[in-house]
């Protein structure tokens, strides 16, 4: 039996670790390691253009996407596929052996295009060819919302990103019991919390409009570790 710590994790709890936007040789040590998934975010195309060990195979496929395609959109998005592709059959047989419990690997479109849920529901269906075990990674804004009430019925994985808080992730939960419960499919669904994003960005609108507010109460990750040292002191 393997016990390196993701193993212990997954032994012992119910956590379940992801590697994100993985390099060939990382995608081989977080499986050694114990990763159970995979996600890819749109800059995992120019981390691979940019990686001293990618970057020669990321430029072929580059070149290779713009061939094929008659667009900008077009060979970006099929970039990423052929990027995502080796990605996905390192984990396919993980995926096999679980059925499908395990073994997913996320795809999220460009962002630019989150505003249209036909181009969402377009690009899911393309890159839902690159294999059984993907994901569709959509964010939670009003188009992937109207993008995700397609896709169900159709059966799609989806990883649903960019949820700020728990009522927008109780609102994705109640349209996908909606739906489902409608159409009679139940694909897999996950919650991709990103709250310290949400905190970043007011802390910079503070900065730069200078609105007069201490910083400590933007934060929720501040406001636990405040109370945290507060009832760590009282304990002493």
């Amino acid at each position: 039996m393997k016990d390196g710590y993701f193993h212990r994790v997954h032994r012992l709890s119910p956590t379940k670790f992801w590697i994100n936007n993985p390099t060939t040789r990382e995608v081989q040590l977080a499986l050694e390691a114990g990763a159970l998934g995979c996600t890819n975010n749109p800059s995992f195309s120019f981390k691979m253009l940019e990686h001293p060990e990618e970057s020669a195979r990321a430029l072929e496929l580059l070149k290779e996407a713009v061939q094929e395609t008659s667009g900008d959109d077009e060979a970006a998005a099929a970039f990423q596929r052929k990027l995502v592709t080796p990605v996905a059959a390192a984990f396919r047989p993980l995926w096999e052996r679980s059925r499908g419990a395990d073994g997913w690997v996320s795809i999220q479109g460009d962002p630019v295009h989150e505003h249209d849920p036909q181009v969402i529901i377009r690009e899911a269906h393309e890159n839902g060819k690159v294999g059984p075990n993907i994901n569709i990674k959509i964010p939670c804004t009003s188009a992937g919302l109207e993008a995700i009430k397609t896709l169900i019925p159709e059966g799609y994985a989806i990883n649903a990103t960019e949820i700020m808080s728990v009522s927008q992730g109780i609102a994705l939960c109640e349209m996908y019991e909606r739906v489902s419960g409608a159409c009679g499919k139940r694909p897999p669904l996950w919650l991709s919390f990103i709250a310290g994003i949400y905190d970043e960005y007011l802390d910079t609108q503070v900065r730069e409009k200078k609105i007069p507010i201490e910083a400590c109460h933007l934060s929720r990750s501040r406001l636990r570790e405040k109370s945290f040292t507060r009832t760590a002191k009282r304990h002493r």
